[in-house]
């Protein structure tokens, strides 16, 4: 796993790498962005964009796309090596670790997704 922890529906994320090649970029109608924090709203097997390599995948509250053009037809999702846990950003923060995000600062859209974090 390339994330710290396992993450769950309903656990709060937050978006610490929102670089997406441009390609891949064009499948989608909703990315995420670095920094925002999100609420998990489903956790399955993904596939990376090579279509070879086995990924966990995140869908998240307020971001809905498009379905693949494969037999699965499932919603595309995001790698959970994208995200943090929030409890996780907060704590690395308590402990005086450096942070990943200078800000996170939930968009207004995003049901449940109220917490703030500043290093």
């Amino acid at each position: 796993m390339l994330y710290s922890e396992r993450m769950n529906v309903g656990d709060k994320v937050v978006c610490v790498d929102d670089r997406f090649a441009p390609e891949v970029a064009a499948l989608y109608t909703a990315l995420p962005k670095k920094g925002v924090v999100y609420v998990v709203r489903d956790v399955r097997l993904g596939i990376q964009p090579d279509c070879r390599t086995g990924d966990v995948s995140l869908l998240l509250v307020g971001l809905v796309n498009p379905r693949a053009e494969s037999r699965s037809a499932l919603e595309r999702g995001f790698s959970a090596a994208r995200f943090r846990r929030l409890e996780e950003v907060k704590e690395k923060a308590r402990r005086g670790e450096p942070a990943e995000l200078p800000v996170v600062v939930p968009l207004p859209h995003e049901t449940g997704a109220q917490d703030h974090f500043a290093a």
